[in-house]
């Protein structure tokens, strides 16, 4: 199974980076770990202590930094090995409950998953989060006990248990500083201690972590419950949501998650076949849990209670297959328990056949989905190998690069900037950048500005944002802005980059007018588009050697 998932992640590969934010960060923060030994964000101004992200997996990267890791290409793999030891830990762990028969089953419909497969291209920390869940469920399950099998010697006398309960429990508390979902496993584990009444295991976990979460806890504050609060996390202006709207936020979650995001992530199945496959899926493994729990509920019971609580709860602008991965297992295995008790009545051959139909359900189309990406990963390649990183997307998209690379040399170190994608931008520059503000008020921008020190600002062609919230800025105050320069890399009008001039400043026109009633700084530098060397290099700009 691992080396089926190997193979198949390899082959469909996407070679280039996220175009969003959380890649660039991740590696931003594993930097400045690597750098100074710090948890900053380097892209902000003034490099603040980092409070979103749990530190676990920046430091990783940062040790992969250390042993010289540079390219966007060694964290990209390094996620595939994460994905790989997922698969493994998986089939151990079911290996444990039910044997290597359906552990092997379970362990290839998740190493084959299309969304299992997307995760091991990207550099996230769901790689590893899933890797240490399962790793700490199968070291917490205790190994079944072969009936007219006496123990060589009594249970209590036994280190290796307790070495096992042990590292499970240090698991459990690592799973949480990779991820803060990691909670619900938190609480699963504590309900299960204290269940089976193993009061000095509970005392000792609930001490370690404390020790270690309420540090992060007391630097983090309530970043993610303020945003778990909001009706919008990115349009904060839409308020609070009341409590009355968090029944209508699962309802429209549970439909998503049932009828689009389970088959899509498990199969790669969209459409009305899609929505018949996700229902039929997560209605049977529902009637499993529920069997499981009537027998005697265990820890994962409690775990995937708690986890699609909370992923049913939040925002669903956050809802995908990213947050929906840890419990995929799980949920394949209630819903064999749920055929199987279905099907219980049925002459012995007809729950294996449709045991047999449903998985070939899911693999025949999750094969499809590999053999479309697969193609799309070759093209893919041919496209990075010439414009870099980013040449798989479009030129909107290509073009913050061009304009971040060429300011890495151009711009004075300790410029700020405001941009659409500051994260994405300092990876390529180096320089500290900040959304701009997503204020239609006219004035916003350069107050930030003239508060901040900051000193240019980015106008390109990513999305509509440019031109609601800095077009209507630069034309009621052309002044205050000037022209440094102009890069195109498609048909599409050129990105920009403008230098914001001081309140009151005059309007010396240059030696042209770009138009727009902005005129050209008086020392511009029109430049050209970075070199193909500098474009293509898979190297991080931040990481490279001086």
């Amino acid at each position: 199974m691992v080396a089926v998932h190997v193979v198949l992640g390899f082959t469909s590969a996407n070679p280039a980076i996220h175009p969003g934010g959380d890649n660039a960060a991740y590696v931003s923060l594993a930097n400045s770990l690597a750098d100074d030994g710090t948890y900053s964000e380097s892209w902000s101004p003034g490099a603040p202590p980092h409070t979103q992200y749990p530190p676990l997996y920046p430091a990783a990267l940062a040790v992969l930094i250390l042993l010289g890791a540079t390219t966007w290409s060694a964290f990209k793999a390094f996620s595939l090995v994460l994905t790989a030891l997922a698969t493994a830990f998986c089939f151990l762990w079911v290996r444990r409950l039910y044997g290597p028969r359906r552990a092997a089953l379970v362990a290839l419909l998740f190493g084959v998953a299309p969304a299992v497969l997307i995760s091991a291209q990207w550099i996230l920390a769901e790689p590893l989060f899933m890797a240490l869940v399962f790793a700490s469920l199968w070291l917490l399950t205790p190994k079944p006990r072969l009936q007219g099998v006496r123990p060589a010697r009594d249970e209590k006398s036994s280190w290796h248990p307790r070495i096992e309960l042990g590292a499970g429990l240090v698991l459990v508390i690592a799973a949480y500083f990779t991820r803060s979902a990691g909670l619900p496993l938190v609480v699963a584990v504590a309900i299960g201690l204290a269940l089976a009444r193993r009061w000095t295991a509970l005392g000792v976990f609930g001490g370690l972590f404390a020790v270690a979460a309420v540090p992060w806890h007391l630097r983090a504050g309530d970043t993610y419950a303020s945003a778990f609060r909001m009706v919008n996390p990115y349009a904060p202006e839409q308020g609070e949501a009341a409590w009355t709207d968090l029944a209508g936020r699962v309802m429209d979650n549970l439909w998503r998650y049932s009828s689009e995001i389970v088959p899509t992530s498990i199969a790669g199945v969209g459409g009305m076949a899609g929505v018949v496959l996700g229902l039929a899926l997560a209605g049977i493994a529902v009637w499993g849990w529920v069997l499981r729990v009537r027998k005697r509920p265990g820890v994962p019971e409690f775990f995937f209670l708690l986890y699609a609580g909370l992923i049913l709860l939040w925002p669903s602008v956050w809802s995908s297959d990213r947050f929906f991965l840890p419990i995929l297992p799980l949920l394949l295995l209630y819903a064999g328990e749920g055929l199987a008790n279905l099907t219980a009545g049925f002459p012995r051959w007809r729950p294996r056949v449709l045991a047999a139909a449903a998985g070939v359900a899911i693999l025949l189309p999750a094969a499809s989905s590999w053999l479309e990406r697969s193609g799309q990963a070759g093209q893919c390649r041919l496209m990075v190998m010439s414009s870099g990183p980013l040449g798989c997307y479009s030129a909107n998209v290509r073009e913050l690069q061009a304009m971040a690379i060429w300011t890495d040399e151009r711009l004075p170190r300790g410029s700020l900037v405001f941009v659409r994608k500051p994260r994405l931008f300092h990876a390529f520059s180096g320089h500290a950048a900040m959304a701009y503000p997503f204020l239609a008020d006219g004035r916003s921008l350069l107050t930030q500005a003239d508060s901040l020190g900051v000193g240019h600002v980015v106008l390109g062609n990513w999305d509509r944002t440019g031109a609601m919230y800095v077009n209507p800025v630069i034309q009621a105050n052309p002044g205050r802005f000037c022209l440094v320069a102009q890069l195109r890399t498609g048909s599409a009008p050129p990105i920009s980059l403008l230098a914001i001039r001081g309140a009151g400043a005059d309007d010396v026109p240059g030696p042209q007018d770009p138009g727009d009633g902005v005129a050209a700084c008086l020392h511009q530098d029109w430049g050209t588009l970075p070199s193909s060397a500098e474009s293509s290099s898979m190297t991080v700009p931040i990481l490279k050697q001086e």
